[in-house]
Order: structure tokens, then C-alpha cells, then sequence
């Protein structure tokens, strides 16, 4: 193995060292940032996540009743419910693996028995209850006349196969893995090379599931005897190696599945793919199969691809939060650096990326690969879920205009690929070698492994990531000879980082990262591979001390992303902070931070569950009577994860670098506006945050609407900062009719001002327009006043809405 990959073309070869995880049932974590949240997932998000999955909301479980029963011509939600079960169950297992949990193992083994009861339908052991509820048995797997880009065959199979092993491993129940078992044999049976069929899966990830299960039997001989269905590893990592083979090789596959196309990664063999492309969350899986079958073949052609896409993800497509995918249209990568701000950043990318760079970590032992997880996981990751732990995002842009987290979404993917990334976190932290133990995150945490001969335990206390200070207590049962290897992480030192996509300012190359052992300085240490390497006889009582320095650094994009032109973001180690219009005041986008801009941090643990703040003084752009102003502000910054979790406002991370740049604040971004209703997905700050839609359906825009108010009477308020002289207002209307909504222009409306206690009307407006994708302007006899009020009544039958409000 060793020497394959140390082969891979232009690399050199003594850079690379395979790395085992160290199982999560070996790491406990006791620690100030994680250990809360942990709790709340494990004691409120899952069970949230299993509740609306059975309810009314989806019904997912009660498709496995269907095929039991051999009922036909219905199933509840899509294709694709079976795999997010399956998923639930993964994450749900590894949250088991760490703290035995009765109750929910209870609960998943009655899903388990009716996933099973299932099974037993098919003489063969096929199940996937959308196929087998509403299509023809000759269209399983997607074949003749099928799609598996609809039908998820492959894909739900695929989840199956990794649910049946984590749960396995958590609780030593072994009727899922069973199952998964005969669908995999199933899979082997049906799937190939010629004379067998050449099917590959709409959406990746059972490359990954088979690569698990072909370890699971191949490590654990308890496992194999737990299961009556015959075991063949060998044969599981050979059908993984065909899903990856056979994109781009068409032979023998008609209709719909003919080509998956850029889609799905499957436009050419995959030598020839040469950058990252598609659905990124299909990509992201399909490059984390890709590193784990080399992992286990060492194909030189299988590492050359992991290198070459990992290099397009992280230095051509990605965000500054470890997010991925830009495009909304087939939620898919756009061209190398194009990266907008309010583009697409599904959480299951960001979890799919994280997954990838696991994985190269421990097929090439480099730190910068940790480097890419971590940003993953405590940015992107981190945010797709609320701090309560019971409404979710689906997507995660870098600017926000009053946006809700969800309770539920029609294709709630999400969640169970968040509780997957974070049921793995115990396992992410340590990994080892021959003779070496790596540390690769920063988390208060005991581990208790195996070192030659020797077993090691190892305590490590921090405060990280609102700290970085670590301390690592080096425990072994005798005294033994072995190598530490502790990341030191991009963010801190630029020695082993690259700034090819974003450049953290004012960072030094080294000496940002201090050893001591035994309260002795050990002065710079040797590094490999992003590691700091320590060698010794390490004996009971030993402490290794690790100060990184952690300023506010701020950030700046590669001049290719014309997005981010002009502009910088804020970061302090590991972390990406945004700004949020409760804390700033309206409008946010007026702000803007020059180079000489000072930034301190302030720990606050009353707010958003305990957080480190990051104050600082930078610019502010007004207009009033037609010129621009600037003056001082105080900045305050939160930590991207925890924004969208106080009252919706407007959300920032990259802010104006000079004032030039910056949208000067009118009279109206700095109102504060009410309503007399808001839908729950919509916010009325949205009405003055000075972002001009396309056209009055631009959803993607913010935007007041009274949905779901029909025909009534409503208004808006401007509350203007001080009494102002206006005479003028511009008004573009919401109206999603009738292309996919139900709101339209209103029937007509009237314009107030305030005047002491009592709203008047304005005098001599020149007209009340509605009409759709433009201002509609109405002047009238200047007024010296405090507030507008506009009043709407609503078309029968019909909503209505606001995109935006200016007043001169």
C-alpha cells in the first residue's frame, strides 16, 4: 500500500502516511463549546428529526408498512425517504456509540423490525419502497425505462449499508446489518461488468457504504457470525471500485440512465475529469468514495483524482465558510470562482466536503485536509441547525435579509446529513499511524488508545475555539517510545497554507504557535505535514502545552472572485464571523473596514448560548439630500454558526474594505420598519434594506409579504431615526402570481405621515401605481415628519407584498 501511494505523480513521496481513525467508542468528549451542543442534538434534535419524519410532515416509516403489506399507487414524500432514514439511523447510532441511549435504541430497533418485515417481501432482498410502491419491478436500480436520479435506488441502498454497519457497531444489534447485508449481495448479484448490468447510482454515496461495509467484515470476525446472508468482502469493494469505474462508460445502459452528465459526475471516465463538477452534494460524496477505496486499493489513478478534485473544491470552488455549491439551478458548482454571496451552500455540500477532506486526511496524513474539516465544521456545518436544536437550514449564504430557519422542508436532507458529520465528531479528533498518534482537533476530550504495546491515555482541556491554549495530558501504562503529531492549523501560521482562494491578512508564517513539555519551551518545533512533531519516552504525568495565538484576522478573496471584490470578512481562529443587523442597526451593508480598523474579541456567555464577541471601530456611509457622508461606528460581530438565531434582520459576512464600497445608508435603510403581518419565511426589514429585486416574483430577494392574508386591509410602517422633510416614496410591489405563489399587486393603496399622535394622508400624491417589476413613485407636498405608513388593500383572493420601499 505504502508504496502505491507514495507514487502518486508529482508528489513527494515522503510526505505521505496513512492515518487510522481511532473509534469513537475510544474518545469521550468533555468539552466547554461542544459538549452542550452535543447534548442538545442527542437529547432534542434527533428525536425532532424522527417525530416529523413519522408525522404528518413525512410519513417516511410508514412506507416500509406499504411494501410489507404489498400495497401499491401511494408513498409519502420522495424517492429519496428511505436513504434519509437510513441516515438518521447512521448519526443516531454514533450519538449511541458515545452515551448508550435505551430509549432510542428501543425506537430505532422498531423501525429496524419494520424495515425488515420490509425486506421479506422480496424473495431476493430488495427494498426500496418508492420503486416498489410505484414503478414496474423491471425498473429497479433505474433499468430499463427507470431513473435513479429520481428513483434514488442506488443511493437508499447505499445509506442502508452504512445505517447497518454504524448501528452494528453502536449496539451489537444485528438485524439491520443483516438486511443491509442481502442488499448488498443483491447489488453484486445484479451490478458489474458484463455479462452484469452497468448501472451506476444517481446520487453518490453507496461507494462510500460499501467501502464501510467491506471494512466492518473484514476487521470485526464477530460481525460476520452475527448474520445468517452470505459474507464476501472482497466482493463489496469491487462494486465500489465499478460505481467509480464505470462513470462515463456507457456501454449497455439506455433510456433515462443513458448518462447522469456533469450531474452527476458522469460526463467522462474519470481520468478525464479534470475539475469538480454538478450537484455538490453528489460530487462531495462521490469524491469521499473515491479517497476511501484508495484508501483501501491504493490505485494511483483513484489518488491523482482525489488530489485533482480536492484542488478544484478548495482552491477554485469553495466558500470562505467551507461551504460548497453555488448555483440554485440543479444545486449544483458554478465556474471556478464564482462564488456569490447570496449563492446556493446546502448543508449536505458542506457536511459531503467535510466527509471528503476526513477522508484525505487519512489517506495522505496531511494536516491541511483537518485544516478544510475544521473550517467545514464549526462554519458552514455548524449553522444548518439552530442552537435550540429544532429548525434547520437548507441553505447557507453569506448574506441574509430576515431569514427564518425552517421547522421542516419538503426534502429534509439536511438534518440527517448534519447528525451524521456530528455523531462522527468524537472519531475526528485523534487518528493514528505505526508508532504515532496524531491530534487533529482542538476538543476537551479523553481518548484511551493502543501504541505498540503500550496503551496511552490522553486528556486534552481547552476553551477552542474561543481560545488557543490546548493542553494535553500524555498518559501510557508504561513508559513508551512513540511519535505526537498536533496540527497546527492554516488559520494560526502560514507555513504549511496555501492562500490560493482566501488570504488571511496579517498572518505570520511561523512562531504564531508555542510548545512546551513538562513546562519546558521546546522552541520552534519540527513539523511534517502540517504537524508539529514531537518525539520522546513519554511517561505518566507527562503534559504537552500548545499556545496558538488568535487574533481577529481579517480576510480577503482571491481577486477572481468578483463577488468578494472590494470587500473583506472577519475570522478568529477557526471561526468566520458575520455581522447581523440587531446588533448594527439597518442598514449593515453602510459599514465598512478599513485597513487601520482595530478588532478586539469579548467573551459573552449570555448570548446565542455563550459566544466570543468581536468588537471594533470602522466606517459608516450615509446620503442624505443626495450626498455621501462617512463616520465612525461600532462593529459587532457574531460567529457565523450562531446567526438566525435571535429575530430575523439582515446578516453580512463580507463587509466594504473602504467607503467607496460601501452602500451609502438613505433615510429609509435606516428605518425601522413594522407591519400589520408577516408571513413567518419573511421579514418586513427586508422592505429597506436597499436590495433591488429582478422582478417583483424574485424570490431569492427578501421581502415583506402578508401571506397568508387574502383580500384584507394591511400596512407598513417607516419609522424614520429622526424627524426628516420627504416628498417622495418608491414602491416595488411582491407578486409571485403567476408564476408559482399566491400574491399579487394589491388592489390599491394610499400613503400617510405621521403627525403628532393621528396618521394624515399626504397631499397632492401624483398617483398610486401597481404595477409589477418596477418603482411605482408617488410625490407629494413635502412634510417634515417621524414616520410613513403605507396602506394596502389586498385583491379578493389574492396576497400581496413588498420588495422594497425607498423614500427621498
Amino acid at each position: 500500500m505504502s508504496d502505491r501511494v507514495n507514487s502518486v505523480s508529482g508528489a513527494d513521496a515522503g510526505r505521505h502516511c496513512r492515518l487510522a481513525p481511532v473509534p469513537i467508542g475510544q474518545v469521550v468528549i468533555e468539552d466547554e463549546f461542544w459538549s452542550p451542543k452535543i447534548k442538545t442534538w442527542r437529547e432534542v434534535t434527533i428525536g425532532d428529526c424522527f417525530a416529523k419524519f413519522e408525522s404528518d410532515h413525512g410519513g417516511a416509516i410508514d412506507n416500509f408498512d406499504l411494501v410489507r403489506d404489498g400495497k401499491t399507487g401511494s408513498h409519502a414524500g420522495p424517492p429519496w425517504y428511505d436513504g434519509l432514514i437510513y441516515e438518521m439511523i447512521t448519526g443516531a447510532a454514533d450519538f449511541m456509540a458515545a452515551t448508550p441511549d435505551p430509549a432510542l435504541e428501543a425506537r430505532i430497533d422498531g423501525y429496524v423490525a419494520r424495515i425488515s418485515a420490509a425486506q421479506a417481501r422480496d424473495p431476493n432482498g430488495y427494498v426500496n419502497t418508492f420503486t416498489q410502491t410505484m414503478a414496474p419491478q423491471s425498473q429497479r436500480w433505474g433499468m430499463n425505462g427507470g431513473d435513479d436520479v429520481w428513483q434514488h435506488d442506488l443511493y437508499n441502498a447505499g445509506m442502508m449499508l452504512e445505517a447497518g454497519v454504524h448501528y452494528y457497531l453502536a449496539t451489537g444489534h444485528a438485524a439491520l446489518l443483516e438486511a443491509a447485508t442481502k442488499m448488498a449481495n443483491l447489488m453484486c448479484d445484479t451490478i458489474g461488468p458484463p455479462p452484469k448490468a452497468n448501472a451506476i447510482p444517481g446520487h453518490s454515496g453507496p461507494e462510500y457504504g460499501l467501502v464501510q461495509l467491506f471494512r466492518l467484515y473484514r476487521d470485526h470476525p464477530d460481525a460476520r457470525r452475527s448474520v445468517s446472508a452470505p459474507v464476501d468482502p472482497e466482493r463489496y469493494l469491487a462494486l465500489a471500485q465499478f460505481f467509480i469505474d464505470a462513470r462515463g462508460n456507457y456501454e449497455g445502459r439506455t433510456g433515462l440512465n443513458k448518462s447522469f452528465g456533469y450531474y452527476g459526475q458522469d460526463h467522462a471516465p474519470l481520468a478525464q475529469q479534470r475539475s469538480l463538477e454538478g450537484h455538490a452534494v453528489r460530487a462531495t460524496l462521490f469524491c469521499t468514495g473515491i479517497a476511501a477505496v484508495a484508501y483501501e486499493n491504493g490505485r494511483v489513478d483513484y489518488l491523482d483524482a482525489a488530489l485533482r478534485f480536492w484542488d478544484s473544491l478548495v482552491r477554485h470552488r469553495m466558500y470562505v465558510t467551507g461551504a460548497a455549491g453555488s448555483i440554485g439551478d440543479e444545486e449544483k458548482f458554478g465556474p471556478d470562482y464564482v462564488l456569490p454571496n447570496d449563492g446556493y451552500m446546502e448543508t449536505c455540500a458542506a457536511v459531503g466536503g467535510g466527509l471528503f477532506n476526513g477522508n484525505m486526511n487519512l489517506l495522505f496524513g496531511e494536516a491541511r485536509y483537518v485544516d478544510e474539516l475544521e473550517r467545514a465544521l464549526y462554519n458552514a456545518v455548524l449553522g444548518g441547525t439552530s442552537l435550540a436544536g429544532h429548525s434547520y437550514y437548507y441553505q447557507n449564504p453569506l448574506i441574509g435579509r430576515g431569514r427564518r430557519r425552517w421547522e421542516w422542508h419538503g426534502c429534509p436532507c439536511c438534518p440527517p446529513m448534519f447528525l451524521k458529520m456530528m455523531g462522527a465528531l468524537p472519531g475526528m479528533i485523534y487518528a493514528q499511524a505505526p508508532g504515532a498518534v496524531y491530534v487533529n482537533l482542538f476538543a476537551g476530550s479523553r481518548a484511551t488508545l493502543k501504541v505498540g504495546d503500550s496503551t496511552v491515555r490522553i486528556r486534552q482541556s481547552t476553551r477552542y475555539p474561543w481560545d488557543g491554549a490546548v493542553r494535553l495530558e500524555i498518559d501510557p501504562d508504561q513508559p513508551a517510545d512513540f511519535d505526537l503529531f498536533v496540527r497546527i492549523p492554516g488559520w494560526c501560521e502560514g507555513a504549511s497554507s496555501q492562500d490560493d482562494l482566501y488570504r488571511i491578512l496579517h498572518r505570520p508564517a511561523s512562531g504564531a504557535a508555542k510548545f512546551a513539555v513538562n513546562g519546558r519551551s521546546t522552541g520552534s518545533p519540527n513539523m511534517a505535514r502540517g504537524y508539529a512533531h514531537l518525539r520522546r519516552t513519554w511517561k505518566a504525568g507527562d503534559v504537552v502545552e500548545l499556545h496558538l495565538d488568535m487574533p481577529v484576522r481579517p480576510v480577503r478573496a482571491n481577486s477572481h472572485v468578483a463577488a468578494d471584490g472590494g470587500l473583506v470578512a472577519l475570522t478568529r481562529g477557526p471561526l468566520v464571523y458575520c455581522v447581523e443587523s440587531i446588533d448594527n442597526g439597518e442598514p449593515i451593508g453602510s459599514l465598512f473596514l478599513p485597513p487601520e480598523a482595530t478588532y478586539a474579541g469579548e467573551f459573552r456567555p449570555d448570548l446565542l448560548g455563550g459566544v466570543e464577541v468581536v468588537h471594533g471601530r470602522v466606517g459608516h456611509c450615509t446620503e442624505e439630500a443626495g450626498r455621501r457622508h462617512s463616520s465612525h461606528a461600532q462593529l459587532v460581530a457574531v460567529p457565523f454558526y450562531a446567526s438566525a438565531n435571535r429575530e430575523p434582520c439582515s446578516m453580512r459576512v463580507w463587509l466594504a474594505a473602504s467607503e467607496d464600497k460601501a452602500a451609502a445608508a438613505t433615510l429609509a435603510m435606516r428605518s425601522r420598519a413594522s407591519a400589520s403581518h408577516c408571513w413567518e419565511l419573511d421579514s418586513a426589514s427586508a422592505i429597506n434594506d436597499g436590495v433591488v429585486p429582478a422582478g417583483s416574483s424574485d424570490t431569492t430577494a427578501g421581502r415583506l409579504s402578508w401571506w397568508d392574508h387574502k383580500g384584507t386591509a394591511e400596512w407598513v410602517e417607516l419609522e424614520f431615526p429622526h424627524a426628516s422633510a420627504v416628498s417622495k416614496a418608491r414602491v416595488y410591489w411582491f407578486a409571485d402570481r403567476p408564476a408559482n405563489g399566491g400574491c399579487d399587486v394589491p388592489a390599491s393603496w394610499r400613503l400617510f405621515y405621521r403627525e403628532g399622535d393621528e396618521w394624515r394622508p399626504v397631499e397632492w400624491p401624483s398617483g398610486y401605481g401597481v404595477a409589477p417589476d418596477k418603482f411605482n413613485e408617488v410625490t407629494f407636498t413635502r412634510v417634515t415628519t417621524t414616520a410613513l405608513r403605507i396602506e394596502v388593500q389586498l385583491q379578493p383572493g389574492w396576497s400581496g407584498g413588498i420588495c422594497e420601499w425607498q423614500v427621498e
